[in-house]
């Protein structure tokens, strides 16, 4: 949930090109000994200089970064629950810090490890299945608070020469989410019913990680979607010379 998220935002900082980015972003060098160790403070160190995006270049706010919408199945097992989620916002992206950062540039991979103190995906729902024995239905408003947050991110590009000039398309982006805890609220849980739906919000917060367990990872597949997609915006018009200084 980049976020998480975070490397798909930070990559983007860093994308922009040299000659584009703010004077008092860090540039980081292709031939740069410590090229890891730059990277890994430079990218927290851009992501909070952007909360409010750089309209100019199409890069989004990232406190609170928008996403129109996303649909989640989760099929058999305890958990079945299919949910529709529409006005995201995902809270918490700039509080992020950068434990790993490994940039592998002759293979096009990029991979990190970040920790969010504390990040919140909140949007629009309508679900409907069951946990365990029990059904679920609602539609209103979802909080899904993740604390101590550490997503893992791995971006597989390959190279793409326009005009003479060559690009890292981003062709694969995966994340894995991994909470020390989660705790989930849904409002107006059974038509408004208000004893079944607190009843129902504790039972999710004292099964949180069943429950989230069983759904992550079609949350993982939806974001990486969304992340790929505007890592590539910036990716497939900024050559790669420009991302990552080669002098």
């Amino acid at each position: 949930m980049k976020n998480s998220i975070l490397i798909f935002a930070s990559i983007t900082t860093l994308a922009i090109g040299e000659n584009l980015l703010p004077e008092d972003f860090t540039k980081c060098r292709q031939k740069d000994a410590k090229l890891n160790d730059c990277l890994k403070s430079a990218v927290p160190d851009a992501l909070r200089r952007m909360k409010k995006g750089i309209p100019e270049l199409s890069v989004p706010p990232l406190e609170p970064l928008l996403v129109s919408g996303m649909n989640i199945e989760s099929g058999a097992g305890p958990v079945v629950i299919n949910q529709i989620y529409r006005n995201i916002q995902l809270h918490g992206l700039t509080d992020s810090i950068l434990t790993l950062y490994k940039a592998d540039l002759k293979h096009h991979r990029l991979r990190t490890d970040s920790l969010t103190p504390k990040m919140e995906f909140i949007a629009d729902y309508v679900m409907k299945g069951r946990i365990l024995v029990l059904p679920i239905q609602g539609k209103g408003i979802a909080n899904i608070t993740m604390v101590n947050l550490v997503v893992k991110h791995e971006l597989i590009g390959e190279p793409v020469t326009k005009d003479g000039e060559t690009y890292m398309h981003m062709r694969d982006y995966k994340v894995k989410f991994i909470p020390q805890r989660v705790i989930l609220h849904f409002s107006n849980l059974f038509n408004g019913d208000k004893a079944l739906g607190d009843q129902m919000n504790r039972f999710l917060n004292e099964n949180s990680d069943l429950v989230f367990n069983e759904l992550k990872e079609s949350y993982e597949k939806s974001l990486s979607s969304v992340f790929q997609d505007v890592t590539n915006k910036i990716f497939d018009k900024v050559p790669m010379n420009k991302i990552f200084p080669e002098d």
